[in-house]
Order: structure tokens, then sequence, then C-alpha cells
């Protein structure tokens, strides 16, 4: 089959092969004929050899598909089935995180894409008790981006949006985009997204979506934007950027974090936080029911996050992956099969 694959540690080696082995369903797993992947900034950074991976390893954690062969001891699942899947594959079920039910944070757990092989392919291996229906209704190219829509579900649990609230959004990348579209359909008074200069074209974007934006200048961006937003969410995980949340967010508010930070050490003065009385929340990865919830919103017609891909074929791979480095895309979908299956809704 074709496959994207990360042949081995250091920059680079990555090649698009024609003959990879299609996996061999095994008990508890099923055989999914991929219909797309979407990338992520993983994908980007394993190739770059930034990120842990194990290779030889197909890449791809983003993804959608059809149940083509089901194996020994599944239960609930059908051919034809078509499905999204968690990510946790590996948990140890052992560690405290697991124990709480939080599998998504187990430290030993090796997901799709860098553990084991993704779906940048025409067909993946997945464990039946992580699958999630994709209901009838909501398109192959949708479902997509179930995997960050569920990261941002999570997120915005930890702070408890309530319906009315003002939220401000800072940077307008796949996650803060998605955050404030769910925000805004969550039931949100306002929500403004901030970005720079060289975001302008995904601030035109958000603004078509019907958000609120807010271009960084040369003037004081705190004056321009005030502060008493309710919550304020940083996708960036720069530091200047978590600064601003804290001290745009109303006195007992909430702030969200989101972005992984290439510079982890940050300057921040805790005395805005500590004077603000701020309930600062981080948040990484997604919970098993933010799943089920990110495809419930979809089919309810609330939340479409469809306009934020672009779609490429897998021979086209490099091409995805440079949309995604460039930042002309927000979110590359990559597919083995025609186009038109990613309008499938049933």
């Amino acid at each position: 089959m074709k496959a994207l694959v990360k042949l081995e540690k250091g920059p680079g080696h990555v090649e698009l092969k024609s003959d990879w082995p299609r996996p061999t369903v095994k008990p508890g797993w099923v055989l999914v004929e991929v219909a797309a992947c979407g990338i992520c900034g993983t994908d980007v950074h394993i190739q770059e050899d930034t990120h842990k991976n194990w290779p030889p390893v197909v890449l791809g954690h983003e993804y959608t598909g059809r149940i083509v062969e089901i194996g020994a001891d599944v239960e609930g699942w059908n051919v034809g089935d078509r499905v999204v899947c968690e990510q946790h594959h590996g948990a140890c079920l052992k560690c405290d995180a697991c124990r709480r039910g939080a599998i998504h944070l187990c430290p030993s757990k090796r997901s799709p894409g860098w553990g084991i092989d993704g779906a940048f392919a025409e067909f993946v291996l997945l464990p039946a008790w992580l699958l999630h229906r994709v209901p009838d209704g909501v398109t192959f190219r949708a479902a997509t981006v179930t995997e960050p829509t569920a990261i941002c579900i999570t997120g915005l649990d930890r702070v408890n949006l309530q319906a009315g609230e003002r939220v401000l959004v800072i940077g307008p990348g796949p996650i803060g985009l998605i955050s404030a579209l769910l925000a805004k359909a969550s039931g949100a008074s306002e929500v403004l997204v901030v970005a720079r200069k060289s975001s302008r074209a995904r601030l035109e974007l958000a603004k078509s979506l019907g958000l609120s934006t807010y271009e960084i200048s040369d003037k004081d961006t705190l004056t321009e934007i005030g502060d008493t937003w309710d919550v304020a969410i940083d996708s960036t995980g720069a530091g200047e950027s978590f600064s601003l949340a804290c001290n745009a967010t109303r006195r007992q508010g909430r702030v969200l974090e989101m972005g992984i930070s290439s510079t982890p050490t940050v300057d921040f003065n805790l005395n805005i936080a500590i004077y603000r009385s701020l309930t600062i929340s981080m948040s990484m990865s997604s919970e098993y029911s933010s799943w089920d919830r990110a495809l419930a919103i979809m089919a309810s017609g609330k939340y479409d996050p469809t306009p934020l891909t672009t779609i490429f074929s897998l021979d086209d791979w490099k091409d995805a992956f440079h949309s995604v480095e460039s930042r002309a895309s927000v979110k590359a979908v990559i597919t083995p099969q025609d186009f038109s299956v990613l309008d499938q809704t049933k």
C-alpha cells in the first residue's frame, strides 16, 4: 500500500512508499481504509526530528475512515462503519494518570504517527476500544478535525465556559480558531481573535466565520482590547501572549494556556495573576468524552470546521507539509482517495 514513512532518525528521511506492508488485523483491533488524515504540527516536528519518534513509522494521527476488516473479540462494530480513533494507544493503564482515567496524559503511551504506524496511508490498524462513530450527516472532511476539536473541548472544560461570557483568543492557529468557533457555538456573547500582521489572512478567515478580530499594531494592545474578558485563551505558547491573556482577563476571570512553547521558560509577573485573582489552567491532549462531544456538535450544525481545511492528495504530501510550514493552510488534510470521498456523510 502507499504510505508516508519516517524511515530513520535525523532531519528528513520521510518518503512516500508504494509497497509498504498493509496491516494485518489482530484480535481487539480493526482495519480501517483511510478517508483522510490531517497534518499536525507534530508531523512537521517528526519530519525535522525535533519530536520523539520510533522509525520506521507511518506518520499521521488526525484521521478518519471506514472499517474494512474486524479482528476477533471486537464487538459493537461492523464493516462499513465510519470512525475516528483516539491516539492514546499503548497507555500503560497502571500509572497515576491512567488509574484516574486520564489515559491521554500517560507518559508511556506511544501514539500513531510517531510511536506506532499512523494514517498517512491507504489503511491503518486501530484498537476497537478507542474508536468513535462518525454520525450520519458529518462529512469525512469535517471528521478529520475531530482530534484537535476534542483537544479544544477538553481545554474549554477546564475554564468552565458559560453562555453569555466574553472570550479572548490569542493566536489564529488551528487550536486558536477551533477554540474560538467552539466558544461561539457554546453561546459566548463575543469572541475576539488577536494576532499579529503576519497572520492577517487568518484574521480575515476568522472574520468571515463570524468572529471579531484585532490585529496587533504599534498601539497598546491592552488599551485597545480592554481588560475585562471573562476567559482568555492563549494558543501560541509564547510568554508575551500568556502575559497578555492574564492582563486582559477581568478580576476573578479564567485564563487557559493551550500552546506548547518553543521557549518553555517564560518571563512572567506572577503578581498580575495574584492581584487579579485569576484562575489559570493548562490543558494538554483530549479526554475520552470530548471525542463524542466533538462529533455531536459537528452533527448539530452549530460548529463546522471544514472552512479551516485545505485538501491535498497523498501523492502531493510535500505540498501539503509546505502549506503548513508556510502557514498557508490552517489545517492541511491529506487523502489517499479521490477527493469526492471527503464529502460522504454516511
